[in-house]
């Protein structure tokens, strides 16, 4: 089905990503190719927030008001920074590095972060195959899920119960259940002979995967608890339900095609206009969503 309503707010942006929505109606994007934090206004115009270099992905309103932001450090061969997680005042533009490295080991290529209720977050290393858990202050990053295929998108469930995470290769998203503040509760899959006796993933892990050329990069998630993860090559916005089924695909008009789509994010008062990054163009839109999207912790 077509995305109803979807319109541009600003074109020109150099493989925007991480779209944030602010309580003024206007929407942070991290620009990867340029290495900036970047705001486009309601009215669709365009100002630089801060250069944080290197090739900042995922973005995220903190419990201090403050953008947190996942750099990959540039493309594969064209590095221009280090990764790792930025901390941006959007006040004054201030940057601020809190994390490079997790027991002394460094990060690959971080790429998306979500807030819990406590003020920490999870995030993913698509390179380094790993979702970590870090504080907001500095002081503790833990390496809580390892052996995660080009783990992309997280985003938890509206009760925070659950962390999801996209994998982008292998096409599938994956659930694990909270146990505690950062801490999740074993996955049978990692017992190979499980494994092989039952002949198929545990559903508490394995949520969906999508046929065909639908790689996965960034999700959000529903009022309801349905994810909604965006697809490459055969692009568009896939909702799937709490229960693993998919519920319809959104794909753009064609007025509006972009084999990059990778980035979803909810706003608005009623928390019902979706903004979505279309990458290869440069583009942001928005459109109107046939339903509530989840407010996040702390989102303006």
């Amino acid at each position: 089905m077509e995305l109803v309503g979807a319109h541009v707010l600003a074109e020109g942006l150099a493989f925007p990503e991480g779209p944030v929505a602010l309580a003024d109606g206007s929407v942070l994007v991290v620009e990867i190719e340029a290495g900036r934090l970047t705001r486009v206004a309601a009215n669709g115009s365009v100002s630089v927030v801060a250069d944080v270099g290197g090739g900042p992905n995922g973005a995220a309103l903190g419990p201090d008001g403050a953008v947190y932001i996942c750099n990959n450090s540039g493309s594969p061969g064209h590095t221009t920074g280090r990764p790792g997680i930025q901390r941006v005042a959007l006040e004054t533009g201030a940057v601020e590095w809190l994390y490079t490295e997790c027991d002394g080991l460094p990060f690959a290529r971080p790429n998306d972060l979500v807030f819990d209720h406590t003020g920490n977050f999870w995030f993913s290393d698509l390179a380094g195959q790993a979702v970590y858990y870090a504080k907001s202050d500095g002081s503790f990053v833990d390496r809580a899920w390892t052996g995660i295929s080009s783990p992309n998108g997280v985003g938890l469930s509206p009760d925070g119960t659950a962390l999801y995470a996209s994998q982008t290769f292998t096409r599938q998203v994956l659930r694990r259940r909270i146990v505690s503040a950062g801490r999740l509760e074993p996955s049978p899959n990692h017992d190979i002979r499980a494994l092989l006796r039952t002949g198929a993933a545990n559903a508490d892990v394995l949520l969906v995967g999508l046929p065909g050329g639908q790689e996965l990069d960034s999700l959000a998630v529903e009022a309801d608890g349905s994810v909604c993860v965006a697809t490459l090559m055969e692009s568009g916005i896939t909702v799937v339900s709490p229960e693993g089924v998919v519920r319809e695909k959104h794909t753009l008009p064609p007025a509006l095609s972009d084999p990059v789509v990778t980035n979803i994010c909810f706003g608005g008062d009623d928390m019902r206009t979706a903004f979505i990054t279309l990458s290869k163009t440069g583009r942001l839109i928005a459109c109107r969503w046939p339903r509530p999207g989840l407010r996040l912790n702390f989102q303006q």
